[in-house]
């Protein structure tokens, strides 16, 4: 079975998909290990999408749509 939540990092240019998790906070734990940036969180099962930023320290929020 596929996990139901694909991440990806989200650039100015391209995205880059950086691997599935089983659980949001797997999810989160792979955006912070992949550093300052923008995030999509995409679940395969609602097909709902959230969008994280992650700041130079590490802090994780959600961004703004």
């Amino acid at each position: 079975m596929v996990a139901p939540l694909d991440v990806f990092a989200i650039g100015d240019s391209d995205s880059r998909w950086l691997g599935c998790t089983e659980t949001l906070a797997e999810a989160v734990d792979l955006i912070q290990k992949a550093g300052p940036g923008s995030y999509l969180v995409f679940s395969q099962t609602t097909h709902h999408k959230s969008l994280y930023n992650v700041t130079r320290d590490g802090v994780i929020c959600l961004a703004s749509r």
